[in-house]
Parts: structure tokens; C-alpha cells; sequence
């Protein structure tokens, strides 16, 4: 800068200065990868609000919807209808059946996505902080959470080492406490006597049907196909659909035993990263 003059010198070196403070005050850009805890979650601030609905109205309102209610141009055409965020009641949770979710279940549902190959993807492309801020956002779309207080969750403990051995007893919850098989059918296949009847019983999508899972297609699953995902949906349901929770009528051990029964009817699941692979 031998040539300038000192004046502008010294308004360059001043921008500098600036341009240098900017970027050190910037966040850092922080991607946790599903099923990583991403901690708790920011406080929610105006600046947090904005973003969510920036990224929202980029990323979410062709299904969803402007208002959140799961009617969005796009989601119209999908298999299973986009969640409607005005009733509160969401399907991957652990809180009880009926409870508001926990924000990290609505973190984790945002980055895991919700079923391979069918509706609504993992954003993995998004910092946790715009995570975050969606979810915030959704939150502006139900009175339930000014009105209430998240459900305290429901005990998920890790499976148990013998896991695979409980199968035969878990058949044995099947066909009779769970009674899963009038959904689920004698062989698990989403063709039980109830079934044909099955419905959405909230929002935007109330009467439409809903069949049940095929429990040999672990790959479709709600929530994902690990052993503790398919725990968790047992234990707490899938608000908004038929699919009860069973926390309070069967005992940690039946649920793993169930667990174990519907794992057994899968093949091995491919190892993560790889074609296949489910989240």
C-alpha cells in the first residue's frame, strides 16, 4: 500500500480490521449426523424465528404448506401425507402417546427424515442451528406448545445383549398381549381383519387411510429400522395414526421381546453408508 495515500491507507487497513472481525464473529457452521445428540436446543430468539421461516419457506412449505397444516402443493402427491404441524401430534417421538414432542425428537426427525424413498428426506445438508430454528418455527403452528409442556419421556433403554433370543417369546406378545396381528396380520404382513378400516384420526388428513406396516420391511419403517427405533415406536405409538402405544400395557420386556420378534423377520439390515441402507 507504499502507493496510497494515507488516507485511504488507513480506510483500507480500517476494513480490513472489519472484514477480519466478521469473519471471526461468524458461527461455525455445525452438522450432527443422525443419531448423534446435537445437546440442547438455542434459545428461541427473533433472529432464530426468522430463519426458521426462511429455511421453512425454502425447504418445507411445498409439503407441508404455508400454514403448517400438511397440505402443500407438492405433498398432495406423496404416499404418506405430510405431517400437519397445527394438531402437535407427531409420530416419531419418545414421550407418550397424546404428549407434545421433545425439541430433540423434532431435531431428530428434521435430520434423520422420515422413510426412505418416500416423502420427506434427512436434511442433511442443513446446520443445526437452521435445524433448529425450523423447528422452532413448526412450533408457531400449534397452540399445544404455548399451552403445554412436552411429555416427560418415556424410559428407552438400550437393547439388550441377548436380543436375538428373545425372538420366539416376542411372537408369542404378538398374537396375544400386543394383539398386533389384527393390524399386522397373522404374519406380519399389514394384512390383519382391522386393517382394510385403518384411518388418520387428526388433522388435515383425518379419515384418510393408513395401512399398517409390513413388519417383513424394515426398510419402510416410520422412524427408522433399528432395534431401539422399532422399541420406541412400540412403546410411545404413532400419534395421529391407529398405531397405539404400548408403554403402559406391556412391560420393558415384552417390548423387547416384540422387538426382537420383528427384527427376526428381516433380513440383516446393509451396513451404514452402503446401497440400501436404511437410517
Amino acid at each position: 500500500m507504499q502507493n496510497l495515500s494515507p488516507e485511504i491507507a488507513a480506510r483500507v487497513v480500517a476494513m480490513l480490521l472489519i472484514i477480519g472481525a466478521q469473519a471471526q464473529a461468524a458461527p461455525k457452521r455445525v452438522v450432527t449426523t443422525w443419531p448423534t445428540s446435537p445437546g440442547a436446543a438455542p434459545p428461541t430468539t427473533p433472529d432464530l424465528l426468522e430463519l426458521g421461516a426462511r429455511v421453512y419457506r425454502g425447504a418445507c412449505v411445498g409439503c407441508h404448506g404455508e400454514k403448517g397444516d400438511g397440505v402443500g402443493r407438492e405433498g398432495k402427491f406423496l404416499a404418506i401425507p405430510p405431517r400437519d404441524f397445527t394438531t402437535g401430534q407427531f409420530i416419531i417421538r419418545s414421550t407418550p402417546l397424546g404428549a407434545l414432542p421433545l425439541d430433540a425428537d423434532l431435531f431428530g426427525s428434521i435430520r434423520r427424515g422420515f422413510r426412505p424413498g418416500v416423502g420427506m428426506p434427512a436434511f442433511t445438508f442443513l446446520s443445526d442451528r437452521e435445524v433448529w430454528a425450523v423447528v422452532a418455527h413448526l412450533k408457531t403452528f400449534s397452540p399445544r406448545f404455548k399451552a403445554e409442556k412436552p411429555g416427560t419421556a418415556v424410559d428407552l433403554p438400550a437393547p439388550p445383549a441377548q436380543l436375538a433370543s428373545m425372538a420366539p417369546a416376542g411372537q408369542g406378545v404378538f398374537m396375544s398381549g400386543g394383539a398386533c396381528f389384527v393390524c399386522h396380520g397373522m404374519q406380519g404382513k399389514g394384512d390383519g381383519p382391522a386393517a382394510p378400516g385403518l384411518v388418520y384420526v387428526s388433522g388435515a388428513h383425518l379419515g384418510k387411510k393408513v395401512p399398517p406396516a409390513n413388519l417383513h420391511r424394515a426398510d419402510t419403517f416410520k422412524g427408522g429400522r433399528r432395534p431401539e427405533d422399532i422399541f420406541r415406536a412400540i412403546s410411545t405409538g404413532l400419534d395421529g395414526t391407529p398405531m397405539p402405544g404400548f408403554a403402559a400395557s406391556l412391560s420393558v420386556e415384552q417390548r423387547w421381546q416384540l422387538t426382537a420378534f420383528i427384527v427376526s423377520l428381516n433380513p440383516p439390515a446393509p451396513p451404514a453408508g452402503t446401497t440400501g441402507a436404511a437410517p
